[in-house]
């Protein structure tokens, strides 16, 4: 994730701001000579990391790794690998369209121009150069000139929208699949604990990528689980498992000075390769390192999640973010809260001490209780528990529970 400031110029009246959906990681500065001389023209339109890409997906491409809606569902707590729906119709998610929209007369597929009708000309949005992974603050009405109305070989640059997030408008009804809904924690907390602060705006983005854009390889904040949709155009992905040797090779790479030279597809191991095409619904479980590129002009929308089932993987992730240095802004919010909330659920869920905790719907995994309480321990985590008179006396509850396992 590049150092870049994504604090906004204006904001639509009555409209909060969302948290920008970016990668994990401090990017170094780019050095890429001459993008507008020379035969270096060539770059404003290709990224330099694309051949290294495109071979790194031959090697690694998956087109086995399905699952129908239902089985997703029934078996989420088993599925930990990067999937495609089969019947994503099936899935429980639901797109606002056209038609419903008001925008036309008979069904076709959302578009930009549509995005930029139903969120308003004004609308704030921010547009990333994806050579020097820079974000520029455009209006709607700006970004569906480029993006609708001029060809790839008529744009100046590539361009990537990939932080607007949508739950709060009101005109765009977006279902999340069934299987996220169920798990999300923080709907979990929310229900069980009744809180009245607003849940993370992270759940809904609208994602538009110029053909030919690049995302190098980054962390989803706090390893959260991802769903995306792509509801028109092509997008390649790899992707690599939170392995310990592999967390660790990021961290590396992260604050490594030659970072933009160097390909980390090529150093990590164990990878899944997948392409997605117009109406398929992906599924990234927690901690994936991924990259993606954009060969078509794509229209995409998807969300992040925690989940009960991942919480050791979260909190790993949560630990490389504060080893690179990744700010404040750029880390999934509230997630204290979250994590101590979490304690008390745990806590609450049965008054029969004698219950295992295995036997909760949805599981928690024993390692990741135990890294739960180590991470509720640490004297910079600040918490104040709803139902217990302190942080120590709730840690010291979590303790004699997980002594029944």
């Amino acid at each position: 994730m590049s150092k870049r400031d994504f604090s906004p110029s204006h904001q639509v009246a009555g409209e909060p701001i969302a948290k920008k959906r970016s990668g994990l990681r401090n990017k170094q500065p780019i050095d890429y000579i001459a993008l507008n001389e020379g035969d270096d023209k060539k770059l404003k339109h290709v990224h330099p990391h694309t051949e290294a890409f495109l071979a790194c997906f031959e090697r690694y491409e998956n087109t086995k790794s399905v699952l129908d809606s239902k089985s997703f569902n029934q078996n989420f707590a088993s599925v930990d690998k990067p999937i495609k729906i089969l019947d994503p119709e099936n899935s429980g998610m639901v797109i606002p369209s056209p038609k419903d929209l008001g925008f036309s007369d008979h069904d076709r597929s959302l578009t930009v121009d549509d995005i930029t009708k139903a969120l308003g000309e004004d609308y704030p949005v921010d547009v990333m150069d994806i050579q020097t992974q820079q974000n520029e603050r455009w209006s709607m009405s700006q970004w569906n000139d480029y993006f609708s109305k001029t060809t790839p070989e008529e744009r100046d640059r590539v361009r990537n929208v990939i932080s607007l997030e949508v739950s709060h408008v009101n005109r765009l009804k977006i279902e999340r699949p069934k299987g996220v809904e169920e798990n999300d924690l923080v709907n979990i907390l929310w229900d069980f604990v009744g809180i009245e602060d607003t849940k993370p705006k992270v759940t809904r983005y609208i994602l538009m990528s110029a053909a030919n854009s690049y995302t190098d390889f980054h962390l989803d904040f706090a390893g959260t689980s991802v769903y995306y949709n792509l509801i028109s155009g092509n997008k390649k992905f790899i992707l690599f498992p939170p392995t310990e040797s592999n967390l660790q090779k990021y961290s590396s790479w992260c604050t490594d000075p030659n970072q933009n030279i160097i390909f980390l597809g090529d150093i990590l191991t164990d990878g899944t390769a997948m392409e997605l095409n117009g109406g398929d619904l992906f599924m990234i479980p927690s901690g994936f390192i991924h990259a993606v590129y954009t060969p078509q002009d794509s229209l995409i929308i998807g969300g992040n999640f925690l989940t009960v089932r991942n919480v050791d993987t979260q909190l790993d992730v949560v630990a490389v973010e504060r080893l690179t240095k990744v700010p404040k802004r750029f880390t999934f919010p509230h997630f204290d809260l979250v994590m101590g909330k979490c304690c008390e659920w745990v806590l609450s869920r049965s008054t029969d001490k004698n219950v295992k905790l295995e036997k909760m719907t949805p599981a928690i995994m024993k390692k990741s209780m135990e890294a739960l309480i180590r991470y509720m321990e640490k004297p910079q985590i600040k918490y104040k528990p709803v139902n217990y008179s302190s942080k120590r006396i709730l840690i010291k509850e979590l303790k004699l529970y997980l002594d029944k396992w």
